[in-house]
């Protein structure tokens, strides 16, 4: 039995990797631009700047990328978020240290998403989420979900990142920093149908966001628990 599709009517995406993946060359293709390198976050004064995260750094730069209007609603989903920040935090407690009222509002999952609608004075609703291995495909679930309930409207998804610390890190085979960005609604791009595996099976050798690009790319295919169609 295959689940009831769901569907975003206009897409638009922009992908940033620390490194180039193999199967994703940079380049523009149509409504999506994949990039490699150092993210572009010259738009965002230094101060700010300054306590940005590299993971935060991918968020701001793919996002910038689509300018996305000034009201759009952004859906973040990260599957460890600042787990850097958060390691340092539970150091210092566990040294008996006092824990920095600024070192913590940094680490909360929704840091980054708030720090940019504070950027652009934004008032529109945030979103943070983290759903294991699917954080992906679960946060682009949610992104389409409030796309249908005000489609006129439109919905930026931002999924993001970073590696993990040690010692978390041992044994974990987590890619390289990235991050993708997505405007649902925005008017211009292809109609993405998508539904939820039967059964599905994710592959983490392979992570979520890699396999929706390569799918958009070729024209469908899936990714997680997720299968779609690009038109």
């Amino acid at each position: 039995m295959v689940s009831t599709p769901l569907v975003i009517p206009h897409l638009r995406g922009c992908a940033w990797f620390e490194e180039e993946v193999p199967g994703l060359a940079p380049g523009t293709d149509g409504c999506l631009e994949v990039g490699s390198g150092p993210p572009d976050v010259a738009f965002v004064e230094p101060m700010v700047r300054r306590r940005l995260s590299r993971m935060a750094r991918g968020f701001f730069h793919c996002a910038q990328r689509l300018a996305p209007p000034a009201d759009a609603r952004v859906v973040f989903a990260s599957r460890h978020g600042e787990a850097e920040r958060t390691l340092g935090l539970l150091r210092d407690l566990a040294a008996g240290r006092e824990v920095s009222p600024a070192a913590f509002s940094m680490s909360v999952h929704n840091a980054v998403p708030g720090l940019w609608s504070i950027l652009k004075g934004d008032h529109a609703p945030v979103t943070a989420l983290a759903a294991g291995a699917g954080t992906f495909g679960w946060g682009l679930a949610e992104a389409c979900g409030q796309l249908a309930e005000a489609p006129a409207d439109p919905v930026l998804f931002v999924y993001a990142e970073d590696r993990l610390p040690e010692p978390w890190a041992e044994g974990a085979g987590q890619p390289g920093p990235h991050a993708v960005a997505l405007l649902l609604g925005g008017g211009a791009g292809p109609r993405l149908t998508f539904h939820r595996l039967e059964a599905p099976a994710p592959d983490e050798a392979v992570p979520e966001a890699h396999r929706f690009l390569q799918a958009w790319r070729a024209g469908a295919g899936a990714w997680g628990g997720w299968q779609g169609r690009f038109q």
